[in-house]
């Protein structure tokens, strides 16, 4: 009796151990790798200067979301005290002008929030070896007592534009930290393209 009692506890292990590796799948691939020099190489795509550690990162499944990749993090003070930014190969809109893209992407950026922008800076940069634009926008929620800082960049990868932005949520009694803008114009301003795009290969 207490053999049949471990033949059958054995018999229940392995098929305990086999339904776990039949759940496991393998390892989903890691999109980047990083040079010696500290600089990461994104799918063989793209390169650039990675934050700090304290900026966690975003990984975006393709046809998920409206972001390529991107970096957050929680700040300190009342919700919702949090900074994110992101590279998007799609950023709202159709237009290939600067000016116009804007006023399309801007008419969806943030639509689940009731917000009213104002624009704080708007100027005409240099990023990714060519032309581009920065928008620097505050928006406020009167009714959730939430404010966000946001700055857009737009950029061009052959014909067709692409974007950066950072967001940085505050209460509205809340105080924005500047700094990590400046960590934003950091990354923006490390980033190259490593090969054509899909649509310049047509």
């Amino acid at each position: 009796m207490k053999r049949k009692s471990l033949t059958i506890l054995c018999l229940m292990l392995v098929m305990a151990w086999l339904a776990g590796c039949a759940t496991m799948g393998p390892p989903k691939k890691v999109p980047y790798r990083l040079s010696p020099q500290g600089i990461v190489i994104w799918e063989d795509e793209f390169e650039f200067v990675p934050p700090s550690p304290d900026w966690k990162l975003l990984r975006v499944e393709v046809g998920e979301n409206d972001i390529n990749f991107g970096f957050m993090k929680s700040d300190p003070g009342g919700y919702p005290s949090v900074t994110s930014f992101a590279y998007d190969e799609e950023p709202f809109g159709c237009a290939t002008k600067f000016e116009q893209r804007e006023k399309e992407f801007f008419k969806r950026f943030l639509f689940n929030a009731i917000l009213q922008f104002q624009i704080l800076e708007r100027k005409n940069i240099r990023v990714v070896g060519g032309e581009g634009l920065a928008v620097t926008v505050e928006g406020k929620d009167s009714v959730k007592e939430e404010k966000v800082r946001a700055k857009v960049i737009f950029g061009k990868r052959g014909d067709r534009v692409v974007g950066f932005y950072i967001t940085q949520w505050r209460p509205m009694d809340g105080t924005y930290d500047l700094s990590a803008f400046e960590t934003f114009d950091k990354f923006v301003d490390s980033f190259k393209f490593l090969k054509k795009s899909f649509y310049e290969t047509l």
